[in-house]
């Protein structure tokens, strides 16, 4: 394992994995430093958490980088000022530059009994035990209730797919499971569903997860989790078998010296060139940075696009240039309700798209943002075809595991 790199990747999302793979593209040698050695595809997690799609379609090998020297290990801290990153087994890697793309986690708010009892819907992992916890309840043969905190486009994604597996999948693959009733709840205190999008999508949004079966709770926010279900801050309270937590995340950093300044959500505050303030060669990009004059979203979209840029940058300072003010290309907004349901908006003007166009263009961006991989484009055509033949399954992968 080399101890030096011009290039120094902290984090294999979509920012780092980007950063990384334009970084050797430019003919730098790259070190990329990620936990798990893997890139979750986030936008597909709930496909594997509501069984339509195997987890190692959104799981992609950091290994697989061309050029680029993958360690699979966890940073305690970075010395920003020498560019030093020490791991949790004391090796020290050092950088003439240094990406920091450390992502974010799940964020609980401070909800009594979320953390304990809710299943947040992040990781390849976290999908998994929200397979396995569905599959348990179907097989048990009962009726069951699902509850769903937060209607972004997570939340409304998993409850869409949800729906549309109880069904058409679920009775196909168990008979015994058509006299079973499930019902599935959203809750968010927002009083629309994906909030980010405008009024017309959201309208669209929020008739087809009706017509999905789903139950929305809308302007409440849930107050506390039990074992057995949720209380609002109305005072009901919804008995459950299975809380799914997508209702917000915070940003994620190692230890760093000295500490930088701090914005909405823990990021840590960029320059518009995406450096961190004060620190000639070290970018920030991805769900952990926000540039407060111009702050973004936490989306796919802008981490892969900072990450690119940071590349190009360093490419620039090593040219002995000044690096460049990053400016996002807006590309719109897109949510999946439901099969052959999506509302789309397209460009910085955010035109709306809804309903199987809108359903086609998700299907195609999506198999197009698969990290270099046929095959994983392949199993997302594969589950398109499923699913409008009715004849999608939902079996137990091998590493699923219980909760």
């Amino acid at each position: 394992m080399p101890t030096h790199s011009d290039v120094l990747v902290i984090g294999g999302g979509f920012a780092g994995l980007y950063a990384a793979k334009m970084a050797a593209h430019h003919r730098c040698s790259v070190t990329l430093v990620d936990t798990r050695g893997i890139q979750s595809f986030q936008p597909l997690l709930y496909q594997v958490a509501t069984g339509q799609l195997p987890v190692d379609v959104v799981d992609y090998p950091l290994t697989d980088l061309h050029d680029v020297n993958l360690v699979a290990a966890q940073v305690d801290s970075v010395d920003l000022t020498a560019r030093v990153a020490t791991l949790a087994d004391g090796t020290s890697l050092t950088a003439d530059y240094l990406v920091l793309a450390t992502g974010a986690h799940v964020n609980f708010f401070g909800v009594p009994g979320a953390e304990q009892f809710a299943l947040p819907l992040y990781t390849s992992t976290d999908a998994t035990r929200i397979k396995s916890r569905i599959q348990h309840l179907v097989e048990a043969n009962r009726d069951f209730t699902v509850v769903v905190i937060g209607a972004g486009a997570t939340g409304v994604e998993f409850a869409g797919a949800l729906g549309d597996v109880i069904n058409n999948a679920l009775p196909r693959t168990y008979p015994q499971f058509a006299n079973v009733k499930v019902a599935v709840h959203v809750v968010d205190r927002g009083k629309v569903p994906v909030a980010n999008m405008r009024p017309e999508s959201q309208q669209a949004v929020a008739t087809d997860l009706t017509k999905a079966g789903v139950h929305a709770h809308f302007g409440r926010s849930v107050t506390q989790v039990r074992a057995d279900g949720v209380d609002l801050d109305d005072g009901t309270s919804i008995d459950c078998d299975l809380v799914v937590w997508s209702g917000g995340i915070s940003a994620t950093s190692p230890q760093l010296t000295p500490a930088p300044a701090l914005g909405r959500g823990g990021r840590i505050t960029i320059d518009p060139d995406l450096r961190i303030t004060g620190n000639d060669r070290v970018y920030c990009v991805g769900d952990t940075s926000i540039d407060s004059s111009t702050p973004l979203p936490q989306l796919g979209s802008v981490a892969k696009q900072q990450g690119i840029h940071a590349a190009h940058n360093i490419r620039e300072q090593c040219e002995g240039n000044e690096p460049k003010v990053f400016h996002y290309i807006d590309l719109g907004e897109m949510v999946m309700i439901r099969y052959n349901q999506a509302a789309v908006e397209m460009g910085p003007t955010h035109a709306e798209v809804t309903g199987e166009p809108a359903f086609a263009m998700w299907l195609g961006l999506h198999a197009m943002l698969l990290p270099d991989s046929e095959d994983r484009k392949a199993a997302v055509h594969q589950w398109f075809e499923e699913l409008r033949s009715g004849t999608v399954h939902f079996l137990p992968d091998n590493d699923t595991e219980d909760s």
